[in-house]
């Protein structure tokens, strides 16, 4: 039985949009991965999904956080929340204890925050 591939089309608009805005062609971004450019091609172009491994590597390449091809609705474009993530790196583990149990009880008395 032959094995059918994966196909994500978003996935790879993510990783062209991250080759793109940093000016890199395929063959730079394919070097700087591991990775070959032709196979590059396949994930930007084709929608190839690559395996955790590889993913990795052009995560790490190309300097991006893998958050939104594993979380669709996410805040990553944010600016508050892009503040509060670098506050919160800043922090102890006691101090990140402190202010999850804050945000935890704000969001059991706030069920519909506008």
């Amino acid at each position: 039985m032959a094995k059918k591939k994966q196909i994500d089309r978003e996935m790879g608009l993510f990783f062209k949009k991250a080759r793109t805005d940093q000016k890199l062609t395929y063959e730079e971004a394919a070097e700087i991965s591991g990775i070959s450019s032709r196979y590059l091609k396949a994930i930007e172009n084709s929608g190839n999904v690559p395996s955790f491994e590889k993913i990795k590597q052009l995560v790490c390449a190309l300097n991006v956080s893998p958050v939104p091809l594993f979380y669709k609705d996410n805040h990553t474009e944010n600016l508050d929340y892009q503040r509060l993530q670098l506050y919160l790196a800043k922090c102890s583990d006691d101090q990140i204890t402190t202010i999850l149990a804050i945000v935890e009880a704000y969001l059991r008395t706030n069920k519909n925050p506008t």
